[in-house]
């Protein structure tokens, strides 16, 4: 898995949003989310629920419960085209998980225009995009 741990900036009930989305309590998240949880609270990283959620690696049996949470951030007014501390988006997060599913939910809603590798496009800044997902966040 590439997923790592995230530091929550502030504290507050947001955390456990965050912490309930790392830890894969897709119900919990979903309890949280309508129960009227900030959708656009930040890691340390500047990582929002939604690039969490779309970051999630999942199996075939969990891709709905993924897709719920999703819609639900969304329905929630997640900005979704807020990007972190290094630029990615929601989408970026997505297609780095490899879940084609998600990918293509978030295109079929008009989310095709949130990656922005700033020109000029070239081989290296893309790398420097795509890799900049191993790096540990604090």
């Amino acid at each position: 898995m590439h997923s790592s741990p995230l530091l929550i900036s502030g504290s507050g009930m947001e955390d456990i949003l965050v912490s309930a989305l790392q830890s894969r309590k897709y119900k919990l998240a979903k309890i949280l989310i309508r129960g009227g949880h900030n959708v656009n609270v930040r890691t340390s990283a500047g990582s929002s629920p939604l690039m969490i959620a779309c970051r999630l690696e999942v199996n075939d049996e969990d891709v709905y419960e993924k897709l719920q949470v999703i819609s639900k951030l969304i329905e929630r007014n997640a900005d979704v085209h807020a990007t972190d501390n290094k630029g990615r988006t929601a989408l970026m997060y997505a297609f780095y998980s490899g879940c084609k599913q998600t990918v293509r939910w978030l295109k079929k809603i008009g989310l095709h225009d949130t990656i922005r590798i700033q020109p000029p496009r070239s081989r290296k800044s893309e790398e420097m995009v795509w890799s900049s997902f191993d790096e540990v966040e604090d």
